[in-house]
């Protein structure tokens, strides 16, 4: 059993403790004593009822518990959340119906709470996804979160100090109030939670969409958030297993608040061809970041695979990749096949550049660099399948044991790798 004993709150009331005890040996290997979880905001939040600030704790336990079998024990929690969990549990079933997913949680007393107000909030990463739910809600000048621990990991400074100017300088948001939240949403397990799936993937295939949204439940409580959008990674169409759906997350509530999955119905083309529509129609460019690579020393690297994708889906629509925080020339499509030869590939990954070829197939209207005749000659190499024929082989011969065995020694010799990747990209 996982037993919350104590919530408190330091740092002017901003920032939340979670205070708690594990019994029993078999699920201490999953969490990190010595780095109990937390959540910091912008905002006091000491006159929150604990029935929401345990909100974000449970938020990222309860699918540990789920799939590790064992029970967690709090002394209160919000009646609308306490029903949600129930909710999202049966989604995670029916998604991983090869899987006995147990472990209950215990609360001592359920308390009814209600949030006064209808303001609209959404979490912003400043992506392809985020963008295209905040045209769609931008009447709703929506307050925009962003979280440092989820894509960003919290010693990173560099790249969050990069980040939070992007959207406190970026224009097109200026009216928007925008709030932040530091989380060790990714720190406070072991690595030995990602091994509680057959592949690795825990953050995106669990636990992403529940610990996100629920991260919120205490600034929803004082800045009377009633609607929150989270931007949708995929369509119906993509069949896979995933942390983030509309039947999980609009299952999850708390003191009457509503969450939608916006954009679901939306292919990823779709949404760059939103985007830059809405570019268009407002005169004005803005920087969309895509990219978390390591190699990155600008803006986006516009050199990893998710770069390459929505240069593309840009180029398709007649527009500058370089007005949109890419960094590319004529030789992007050559190095497009040069990077999808390396690496592994996903169904998902396969989905989204099938899109592409066809978007190829049918766009009246591609940017060109320099030389029209030589770049369409590239890019008859992408309506002609080659790239999906590409994928489709290395997804049949996949090498998931592989990356299993690298993601097992990279955690366990976490020391060595951190060095060898601090001489590599230095």
């Amino acid at each position: 059993m996982l037993k919350l004993k104590n919530i408190t709150t330091k740092d002017d009331g901003k920032k939340v403790l979670f205070d708690y005890a594990i019994t029993g040996n078999n699920i201490q290997k999953y969490f990190n004593l010595k780095d109990l979880y937390y959540a910091k905001y912008d905002e006091n939040v000491s006159d929150v009822p604990n029935s929401i600030l345990v909100i974000p704790f449970l938020s990222s336990i309860m699918p540990i518990a789920w799939f590790a079998g064992f029970d967690v024990e709090v002394p209160e929690v919000d009646e609308d959340f306490f029903d949600a969990l129930k909710l999202v549990k049966i989604e995670f079933e029916k998604q991983f119906s090869d899987y006995n997913l147990t472990g209950n949680l215990i609360v001592n007393k359920v308390t009814k709470n209600k949030i006064d107000g209808d303001k609209a909030v959404m979490l912003f990463s400043g992506g392809v996804d985020a963008y295209a739910t905040y045209i769609r809600i931008y009447d709703q000048t929506p307050d925009l979160v962003t979280i440092l621990g989820a894509d960003i990991e919290i010693d990173d400074h560099s790249q969050w100090q990069s980040f939070t100017g992007f959207i406190e300088d970026e224009e097109l948001l200026k009216n928007n109030e925008k709030q932040y939240i530091e989380t060790n949403v990714r720190t406070f397990y072991t690595y030995q939670v990602e091994l509680l799936l057959k592949d690795i993937g825990w953050w995106g295939k669990v636990q992403h969409g529940l610990s996100l949204i629920g991260a919120l439940a205490p600034i929803s409580y004082i800045k009377s958030y009633k609607n929150i959008y989270i931007a949708s990674s995929y369509t119906e169409q993509i069949d896979i297993a995933w942390g983030s759906t509309p039947k999980i997350d609009e299952k999850i509530s708390w003191a009457s608040s509503r969450v939608f999955h916006d954009g679901y119905e939306l292919k990823r083309q779709d949404k760059v061809d939103l985007i830059t529509t809405f570019s268009s129609a407002k005169n004005t460019n803005f920087k969309l970041r895509v990219c978390y690579s390591e190699l990155r020393s600008e803006f986006n690297c516009s050199k990893c695979e998710k770069c390459y994708r929505t240069i593309l889906g840009i180029i398709l629509n007649g527009e500058n990749p370089n007005n949109y925080g890419f960094n590319v020339d004529e030789n992007v499509y050559s190095n497009i096949f040069k990077n999808l030869n390396n690496g592994s590939a996903s169904k998902g990954m396969q989905y989204f550049w099938w899109e592409l070829m066809e978007k190829a197939k049918s766009s009246k209207s591609i940017f060109t660099f320099t030389d029209e005749s030589k770049e369409k000659i590239q890019l008859d190499r992408i309506r002609s399948g080659e790239i999906h024929q590409l994928l489709e082989k290395k997804i049949n011969n996949p090498k998931r044991f592989t990356e299993k065995i690298k993601f097992i020694l990279r955690n366990r010799f976490s020391g060595i790798y951190n060095l060898y990747k601090k001489i590599r990209y230095s």
